[in-house]
């Protein structure tokens, strides 16, 4: 993961200041963007993207549902509630909670964990294959342009079973026509590109 992206969303300046100095102790591969107003929040998400939001629920006069609401439409973005007592614990579902009165070693400790689960995660998508090797056999017989029952006929398997090994490589990949196939195969070193028919 190059960076991790932040949303700090707080009134108080003097709050936002602290956590923005606790943050960059946190390492700099961290991008931080602070938020003093409830509007618009929500809706930067799509061009911001961020992994981590902390966000002091004040913010928002209108109602705990709609906050709930929308948080729910966070996805994979790692939700920090700021408090100022356990009430706010038992309201929202939160992936941790910071409270007013919590110190630095607290914050910071808090907030590695969080940033730990995400590193952890992405290496994890990253390095899981997205297709398996029966599936790139498949993928390099599609490519070099044989058909389902010529591919079955030389692997000694079912053209049903040809099939389904399509559908899984066309979903996992997301890619349906044969060229996109192909291109993928050249790229992914599967094939040459003089194999090409």
């Amino acid at each position: 993961m190059n960076n991790i992206k932040i949303v700090v969303a707080e009134a108080s300046y003097l709050i936002q200041k602290g956590l923005g100095a606790i943050l960059k102790k946190l390492g700099d591969n961290l991008i931080v963007q602070e938020m003093d107003k409830a509007e618009g929040l929500f809706e930067s998400f799509s061009s911001f993207n961020p992994d981590i939001l902390i966000l002091n629920p004040d913010l928002f006069e209108s109602s705990t549902e709609l906050l709930k609401e929308d948080c729910a439409k966070l996805g994979d973005c790692k939700l920090v509630i700021i408090s100022n007592g356990e009430e706010l614990e038992s309201k929202y579902s939160a992936d941790a909670f910071l409270h007013y009165n919590d110190g630095q070693a607290k914050i910071i400790s808090c907030l590695e964990g969080l940033k730990d689960e995400l590193i952890k995660k992405n290496k994890k998508e990253n390095s899981s294959e997205p297709i398996s090797a029966r599936e790139k056999n498949i993928l390099k017989h599609i490519a070099l342009g044989l058909t389902n029952k010529e591919i079955a006929d030389q692997l000694f398997i079912s053209i049903h079973t040809v099939v389904t090994h399509r559908k899984n490589i066309t979903h996992k990949l997301g890619i349906k026509s044969v060229s996109g196939l192909t291109v993928y195969a050249i790229l992914n070193d599967l094939i040459a590109m003089d194999e090409v028919k």
